[in-house]
């Protein structure tokens, strides 16, 4: 479309994860109208239409002044889309939105982990994905944090007490690269007494070593913005920022620069 036809439309960009399903509804000047979060279950298709009636409820909008575009492992099934755009594509727009100065992104969600490296003119110039390991994901945490009988978004402030890697006595490790694995060696940690947030930081540390890797192959430039409901555990940047040896920063709204990207691209 030229820029004559998009002006005044209404854009909602839906970012349908392994896990949670993300919109946000832009405005004809670009801010955000809406934007909500849901569980993005077993359909995807059902999924997207659920989220933009809940985005869209309260908004008086016409039909013909939207515009879609999907993003995420469900965006195909996405019949109200009219685009269906890669994550990379758009968590690169999102984030460069946000945040201009953007060198490089770390996505992490709940089954993979992604890097992103932006060019001087703000273009993808080259990215690196894990989704074939849980290891150095959200689910790793999910994983960990249920060892402990804790929420998954409590590891961070259970964490926090003591920085990563400050603390008094020896550091406790673990090894293993596979989710599997690597529970196993909480138990045998708990097992011979060691102290779980002892244990629990062992385990940033372990993603932490994990994802640097994929910082390491885009040639990842500073600074480092943290994306994708991970982003919100403050003891696994912290973790990242120093095993990679960068900055790495907290993008605004981290769990949804991939739906605000595939909405400035509706």
């Amino acid at each position: 479309m030229t820029d004559a036809q998009t002006a005044g439309r209404y854009r909602i960009g839906l970012d349908l994860g392994s896990t949670a399903s993300k919109g946000v509804i832009l405005g004809p000047d670009g801010t955000v109208l809406a934007r909500d979060i849901v569980p993005s279950g077993h359909t995807p298709a059902e999924t997207a239409a659920r989220l933009a009636a809940r985005l869209a409820d309260g908004l008086d909008i016409p039909a013909d002044r939207l515009g879609a575009v999907a993003t995420g492992y469900g965006r195909n099934m996405a019949r109200l889309a009219q685009k269906k755009i890669t994550e990379i594509t758009c968590h690169a727009k999102g984030v460069l939105h946000l945040h201009p100065d953007a060198g490089s992104i770390l996505d992490i969600g709940g089954q993979d982990a992604k890097a992103i490296r932006i060019g001087p003119d703000g273009g993808v110039m080259d990215f690196a994905m894990n989704d074939r390991c849980a290891a150095g994901t959200g689910r790793f945490l999910e994983v960990a944090a249920r060892r402990f009988d804790l929420g998954v978004e409590e590891l961070s402030a259970f964490c926090q007490d003591d920085p990563v890697g400050d603390g008094d006595g020896p550091e406790l490790e673990i090894s293993s690269t596979c989710v599997v694995f690597a529970e196993s060696e909480l138990v045998g940690l708990a097992a011979r007494g060691a102290p779980p947030r002892d244990a629990l930081r062992a385990v940033h540390r372990a993603i932490a070593r994990r994802v640097i890797l994929l910082l390491k192959q885009v040639g990842a430039t500073e600074p480092v913005y943290f994306t994708g409901g991970v982003a919100q555990n403050e003891t696994l940047r912290r973790a990242v920022a120093a095993a990679a040896g960068m900055e790495v920063r907290r993008a605004a709204s981290p769990q949804f620069t991939g739906a605000i990207g595939a909405a400035l691209l509706a």
